[in-house]
């Protein structure tokens, strides 16, 4: 019998499509299963551990200049708190398949809680970390201990992340226009007198106040590469604020530096140096001489005023450090 051609293509055409519909079953079943098998993947094994941040919980005022911020501001017994995350050979973020104890080292003295954990599948974590003396220049290593940590690479602070340790900080109240005067160590914590004990200590003094609700202080530790001193017994004392639009080269802003006469009482007052950084992660230079009273010269950023300093009844010598903007002062 004779079929026409029509009827002959449909036929074909219902004896194809149940196998093209096979067809498309099959893909779709080999790409679900495709996924479900890479969701489904253990975590690849870290190599490598990047510290990722180091911060605190103090805020600089608001206003003050973004250069005059140090990286960390901390004072002893405050908290610094580490993001660190875990990567494997090709760069990838990794995990550990368990709890991992993570240690944390410093290269200076006095570190606490030295331990934190890596959870299981998890490729960050957060460790918490503070210091029980004042240092400068801190940096921070975070590994794996112990055999368990063979192959591993450990995290280590940047150059960025490198920051001081403060024995003292506290914030004053301040407003512009309004003068603000605040004093911090010292005999009583507010600088009145120096003492033998605390030799040098330091006094702000804001004749038009700042532009920021409140004024940072806090007193660091002296040394004499970093800090600039020539003795480890005195300070370093900063002030963080804004104080944009309220001084000028001829009506600064001052820091009177108070060393009592048991370190600063000997030789001329114009031996008698300061040492000083506007950055608050650069190291401490040594401060010129004013060119006048009350004034910083057209090519300097902070400068001694030699004809204000001098010394009071009981022998203490007092230098007044004037600039124009933040800044961090120490008794060379």
């Amino acid at each position: 019998m004779h079929v026409p051609a029509s009827q002959t293509s449909r036929g074909r055409l219902r004896r194809r499509l149940p196998l093209a519909l096979a067809l498309v079953a099959v893909v779709v079943l080999a790409v679900g299963g495709t996924t479900w098998s890479a969701a489904g993947a253990p975590p690849t094994t870290p190599v490598r551990i990047s510290l990722d941040s180091v911060t605190s919980d103090v805020t600089a005022p608001g206003g003050t200049p973004s250069g005059a911020i140090p990286s960390v501001l901390v004072q002893i017994g405050g908290t610094v708190h580490l993001g660190v995350s875990f990567f494997d050979a090709s760069g990838a973020p990794a995990s550990f398949s368990k709890d991992t104890t993570l240690v944390v080292t410093s290269n200076k003295p006095g570190l606490t809680q030295l331990t934190g954990t890596a959870l299981k599948g998890a490729t960050s974590a957060t460790l918490d970390v503070s210091f029980t003396q004042a240092a400068n220049q801190v940096s921070l290593t975070v590994s794996v201990p112990g055999r368990a940590g063979t192959g591993i690479t450990p995290g280590t602070s940047s150059p960025g992340q490198i920051f001081d340790v403060v024995s003292q900080l506290q914030f004053a109240n301040s407003a512009p226009n309004t003068s603000f005067q605040k004093g911090i160590g010292g005999d009583n914590s507010q600088c009145a007198n120096a003492t033998s004990t605390n030799p040098v200590c330091g006094v702000v003094i804001l004749p038009h106040g700042a532009q920021s609700s409140q004024v940072l202080l806090s007193l660091g530790l002296c040394d004499t590469t970093y800090a600039g001193c020539g003795s480890t017994r005195g300070v370093v004392v900063q002030t963080l604020a804004d104080l944009s639009g309220l001084y000028t080269r001829t009506d600064p802003a001052t820091l009177l530096m108070k060393c009592d006469k048991t370190l600063c009482g000997g030789g001329a007052i114009q031996n008698q140096q300061l040492s000083f950084s506007l950055n608050g992660n650069d190291a401490l230079a040594p401060a010129p001489p004013c060119p006048a009273k009350g004034t910083v010269g057209p090519n300097q950023t902070a400068c001694v005023d030699y004809v204000l300093s001098h010394r009071d009844n009981s022998g203490d010598t007092l230098l007044y450090l004037h600039f124009p903007n933040d800044m961090r002062g120490s008794v060379r």
